[in-house]
């Protein structure tokens, strides 16, 4: 999972393992519709539980920008 994280955020191995620890967090903002889908299939099929949303909930963590 922690390779998938570094592939999609371009973060270095230990930038996304940190990240990792830290979920749930917000791996992702400003995809479109076809990148945001393709990003949660490369995180489930590495074990991670994932989702897409349209707008992130109230209170949510955040990836940092790379």
């Amino acid at each position: 999972m922690i390779l998938a994280l570094r592939k999609l955020t371009g973060l270095s191995l230990w930038h996304s393992r940190v990240l990792a620890r830290q979920a749930p967090v917000i791996v992702l903002e400003g995809l479109g519709d076809y990148e945001a889908r393709s990003a949660v299939s490369v995180l489930r099929s590495a074990g991670a539980e994932a989702e897409w949303r349209q707008e992130p909930e109230a209170g949510e963590r955040t990836a940092p920008s790379s």
